[in-house]
């Protein structure tokens, strides 16, 4: 089994709707994402609720793959979030109740193949 580290995404801030912030790559049909960690910052004034998707390939996000559901973030403070292990062509999606106030960072993970 080949590692691969590679920086999984550039910081993004969260919009109102749910986009999507990472596309584990499909290059190698057996790719997985494993280990991921992500942190999570309200750079605002009031607490801000996050919700965080693990969505299959082709699929939709919805009640099957939330994995941070609606939760708080305190103001001017962080959270670290594990991500769920994902395979090839598996996406990240995820929105605040804010709009552009919640900042996305990497701070760990590994593809795996």
């Amino acid at each position: 089994m080949a590692m691969q580290y590679n920086k999984l995404f550039e910081p993004v801030l969260l919009t109102a709707a749910a986009a999507t912030i990472l596309t584990v790559p499909a290059a190698v049909a057996s790719m997985l994402l494993r280990n991921g960690i992500l942190r999570l910052t309200n750079t605002s004034a009031a607490a801000v609720a996050v919700t965080l998707y693990s969505v299959p390939l082709a699929g939709a996000n919805g009640v099957t793959n939330n994995f941070f559901p609606a939760k708080s973030i305190s103001a001017n403070d962080y959270v670290d979030v594990q991500v769920p292990m994902m395979k090839a062509g598996d996406f990240l999606q995820g929105f605040a109740s804010t709009a552009n106030v919640v900042n996305v960072q990497a701070i760990s993970g590994a593809y795996y193949s």
